[in-house]
């Protein structure tokens, strides 16, 4: 089923309020469009079906102003004549082309009036149409602006990660260093005084290290 089914629905609805309601906006401006652009096609060619029509009423009442007006001048030919009869016929022709040119009037005045409505509405769709091509150009601008986002925070995110990786593998390092310093400054010795207090520092050091590293962890 259409998104608009009449001319008037189109005309009278609020397309921002219908947009904002709708769980698919996209699709929902997208079908919209679709649809004033066949109403518009179908408008155009009631239109041009309309205006032959007065083209063609125009040239009927042309033609009847011309008979109306051959018939007046038999009627003066046959009063010049003498022949009263033939005058009298004449001029019930001429009056008989009088009202069929009233009628023909009549019929192109209201013509007249549809043609007008119909510009009128064809003026307003065109408007309705204008407001739903701006509204999916500022959509697609979002969603474009939104993908850009996302993408920016992943790499965003990935960067971070990568630094904290790095600062934790240094921190890592650092401990490592420590502790083979230690191992070496004990490597084939009893400890001595000195050494035991070098080694109690390079505990107190790597202690240091890794309250520093699970600090970071919890960062993380």
């Amino acid at each position: 089923m259409s998104v608009f089914s009449r001319l008037s629905d189109i005309i009278n609805a609020n397309l921002h309020n219908l947009l904002d309601k709708s769980e698919e906006p996209e699709k929902m401006v997208r079908l919209m469009i679709e649809e004033m652009e066949q109403v518009q096609i179908e408008m155009r060619t009631q239109a041009a079906r309309l205006i032959a029509e007065q083209k063609q009423l125009e040239r009927q009442q042309s033609a009847l102003s011309q008979q109306m007006q051959g018939w007046a001048a038999k009627a003066e030919l046959a009063i010049g004549k003498g022949r009263e009869d033939l005058a009298r016929a004449a001029l019930g022709e001429k009056l008989a082309e009088a009202k069929r040119l009233a009628q023909l009037e009549q019929d192109r005045d209201r013509l007249a009036e549809v043609l007008a409505q119909l510009s009128a509405d064809s003026e307003r769709l065109g408007a309705k149409l204008t407001e739903a091509r701006e509204r999916q150009k500022l959509l697609a601008l979002r969603e474009q602006t939104a993908h850009s986002r996302i993408r920016a925070r992943a790499q965003m995110d990935s960067s971070r990660m990568h630094e904290l990786m790095a600062r934790f593998d240094g921190v890592q390092g650092r401990v490592d260093q420590l502790e083979a310093q230690l191992e070496a400054a004990t490597l084939g010795q009893n400890p001595s005084l000195e050494a035991q207090f070098r080694e109690l520092e390079l505990n107190d050091e790597i202690e240091r290290e890794l309250a520093r590293l699970k600090g970071q962890k919890v960062e993380v």
